[in-house]
């Protein structure tokens, strides 16, 4: 990447650093292909916005409000956004099915807080709740009759996460494997979504 290039939002000080040559395709975005493709978060949450689970519809549209802060700057408040984000998101996941207090989420954000400079820390925390979340799901797909929508579901997440180890041990551009990750994971919470709103129904017409 060309030194020379000016920073539009200034050096980066996010935690983690992506692999996206930056400020290629535009001025004023550090990571292009990232940036946009984090509009595929906001998509999934406005297509489930008026079904049983849109407070976790209203969380994916923050997910993709911090997801193109944090690639569009790479600065240390989108990285913030981002993160905090996708803890919101997987919590509310949750509780669609699980009768849980909110004191789990503050305590959440209190150990995001105290290691925030730690990513490792962060992707543990995230890591917990995305395989929780698939545990309960599948327990709740089997008992349903459902469990085709969460095989999808798990499919879909196993590639992404593939994708998201790709970007961070190899480096690959071509093509970006981090915004691969966007594309599968936004599609793996349009499928978990949808296994969401049918359980709810059933378990509310039973």
């Amino acid at each position: 990447m060309n030194e020379s290039i000016v920073k539009y939002w200034g050096e980066y000080d996010s935690s983690i650093i992506f692999c996206e040559d930056k400020y290629v395709d535009s001025p004023y975005i550090a990571e292009f292909y990232n940036t946009i493709s984090g509009f595929s978060y906001v998509l999934v949450g406005l297509y489930y916005l008026n079904t049983s689970i849109y407070k976790t519809a209203i969380s994916q549209i923050l997910l993709g409000i911090g997801t193109i802060m944090l690639h569009g700057t790479l600065r240390w408040y989108g990285q913030l956004a981002d993160e905090l984000a996708m803890v919101t998101m997987m919590f509310m996941y949750i509780k669609e099915v699980q009768q849980i207090s909110y004191n789990w989420l503050v305590l959440l954000y209190v150990l995001y807080a105290i290691s925030f400079d730690l990513h490792a820390i962060f992707s543990l925390i995230f890591g917990v709740l995305l395989v929780y979340q698939y545990l309960l799901a599948n327990c709740l797909a089997k008992s349903s009759g459902l469990h085709q929508k969460v095989d999808y579901y798990k499919y879909t997440m196993i590639l992404g996460t593939l994708c998201l180890g790709i970007d961070h041990i190899f480096c690959v551009k071509n093509p970006n494997f981090h915004t691969l990750w966007h594309i599968f994971t936004a599609y793996g919470a349009y499928l978990g979504g949808s296994f969401y709103v049918e359980y709810k129904n059933l378990i509310t017409n039973i």
